[in-house]
């Protein structure tokens, strides 16, 4: 008998339990009317929140960076016949991560922030669209001499703060940069703001610097030494235009001229001629090689996707009525559960008291 009653205390145990429940039902579809009225209240809050709120618009560039495929080994030792030094292509400044936080650098988000774009046939800052997007900013720097914005002064010490403000709130809030995979070949640049034309515009430019800014960088040590090459092609054509042009006049000097030893001059020049229109030849070729290399070496950039226009706005009031209306209801009847439980609590209590 004494076996069984642990058995039996957890079958009373359940059974008050589902009695409880059944009473706590009970209790809240008495006030369904109530946890009804409320939800749906909350659930035109929520809808009314969305619609109201000022529209949020979302710009997405993606695209696929491919490293070049040259051999930097063999358009190193080309220069290196000339006495030049290829160097670094800087591919350790931007290895890894580094392109990432390229994009999201307060140089990169600054210089971007100055660049003029057409607005309904308009040419206007960006940043100056951004300030237009907030009223009340708007005024704030209107009223001390920021807005319009002066891109010549942007190193003064109250138009480099107010950058600063405007870049710490880009890009800690809204911009977002990601790699779509680990070797880094597609990268994502998403923006979210208030105003159509600074969303899709600050996106564009940001990606269409950087990438310029990465590829100028990566390619800086063979533009220079290619630059150092066609140089020297020019001081030779010209040295060769005038050996030429002096070997000809010798050759007119002495083309009656019977002794040997009057045409030592006229030889020496026809030699250097003959040298110089060697080492120009091999210059020539060397410098067009060296261009054809530099161009495999170059990453190459290519968008796969753009933001398209209008953009997409964020934000939906039928998911705000969902969401309002969940809340609603749950808040409502965990107050009512709450209060039935505290009422049977007093009412336990009581009885103990009466009781004893």
């Amino acid at each position: 008998m004494n076996a069984d009653q642990p058995q039996h205390e957890d079958e009373i145990s359940l059974i008050d339990l589902w009695i409880k429940a059944q009473e706590w039902w009970a209790y809240l579809w008495k006030r369904k009317g109530w946890i009804l009225t409320i939800t749906l209240l909350f659930a035109v809050g929520g809808y009314v929140k969305v619609k109201w709120a000022k529209p949020s618009y979302s710009a997405t560039l993606t695209f696929s960076l491919e490293q070049g495929g040259g051999n930097s080994s063999s358009l190193a030792s080309l220069a290196s016949q000339f006495g030049y030094s290829m160097g670094s292509d800087g591919g350790g400044m931007f290895s890894g991560e580094n392109l990432l936080a390229l994009m999201k650098s307060r140089r990169m988000v600054e210089d971007v922030l100055l660049t003029p774009i057409v607005v309904e046939g308009d040419s206007i800052l960006l940043i100056d669209q951004y300030v237009q997007s907030l009223p009340e900013l708007m005024e704030r720097w209107d009223s001390t001499g920021l807005y319009p914005f002066d891109a010549r002064l942007k190193h003064a010490r109250k138009q480099d703060s107010a950058l600063g403000v405007i870049y710490y709130v880009l890009t800690e809030k809204s911009l977002v940069v990601t790699k779509q995979d680990k070797d880094l070949s597609f990268v994502s640049v998403s923006y979210a703001g208030h105003d159509e034309a600074f969303t899709g515009a600050f996106v564009e430019q940001l990606a269409a610097q950087a990438t310029d800014f990465y590829i100028a960088s990566k390619t800086t040590h063979n533009r220079d030494n290619i630059a150092k090459l066609q140089r020297r092609v020019d001081s030779v054509t010209t040295e060769l235009e005038s050996a030429m042009l002096s070997a000809g006049r010798a050759n007119d000097a002495n083309m009656f001229t019977v002794q040997s030893a009057a045409k030592v001059s006229s030889i020496e020049k026809q030699m250097k001629v003959t040298l110089l229109t060697t080492l120009y030849g091999e210059l020539v070729k060397n410098l067009e090689i060296s261009k054809t290399m530099a161009a495999r070496e170059e990453p190459l950039i290519t968008v796969i996707d753009r933001p398209h226009y209008p953009l997409r706005v964020r934000g939906s009031g039928l998911k705000g009525a969902l969401l309002g209306g969940v809340l609603g209801g749950f808040l409502t009847v965990l107050f009512y559960v709450g209060r039935a439980f505290l009422r049977d609590l007093n009412q336990q209590v009581a009885a103990q008291k009466q009781g004893a």
